[in-house]
């Protein structure tokens, strides 16, 4: 009769336990384009706002296409090129980090960047306090393939930036 009662124990805990892992899940996946995204914000995120491409072309010729992407207060954003890449932990990367710091009213004279690998991949963070504001914007930029990079922005928040950094993964269609 104990063993049965065990056994009967047992059973209602695995049966629970799908329930409990889901009920605390914080992990969000979308499709945009040829990407298909994980990401763990920390907290349950249901709104997703996944922008139409926008495809430019730059003077040099060069063409690409953005996806964009917000979701709980955290800006993503996947640029893919017709053709390869330069090196996106180059001066020109980390200039583009900052001058999109300072674009968003960071000070020049506050803001920090580091060499972080993401998603597996080489890239750059950054961070820069508005003063207007009185807010802080973290940003970082890495490669996702030879010809494409992704951008994550948010405000105001390292804990959730650090969580993206650190979780987000993206897979990329040929």
């Amino acid at each position: 009769m104990k063993l049965g009662i065990k056994c009967l124990i047992a059973l209602i805990i695995v049966a629970m336990t799908p329930f409990c892992v889901s009920a605390s899940d914080t992990t969000t996946k979308f499709q945009t384009g040829p990407f298909t995204v994980t990401v763990d914000l920390g907290v349950p995120c249901t709104d997703v706002n996944i922008s139409k491409p926008e495809s430019s072309e730059l003077l040099s010729g060069d063409k690409y296409t953005d996806y964009d992407v917000n979701m709980c207060n955290v800006y993503l954003s996947f640029t893919r090129y017709d053709k390869p890449l330069l090196d996106v932990t180059s001066v020109m990367a980390k200039e583009g980090v900052e001058r999109t710091l300072m674009m968003n009213g960071c000070d020049k004279d506050v803001i920090s960047l580091n060499s972080r690998e993401i998603n597996k991949m080489p890239g750059i963070v950054g961070e820069g306090y508005n003063s207007e504001l009185g807010r802080t914007l973290y940003m970082a930029r890495y490669y996702i393939s030879s010809y494409t990079f992704g951008d994550i922005q948010i405000w105001d928040n390292e804990t959730r930036m650090i969580s993206v950094l650190k979780t987000i993964h993206v897979t990329e269609a040929a």
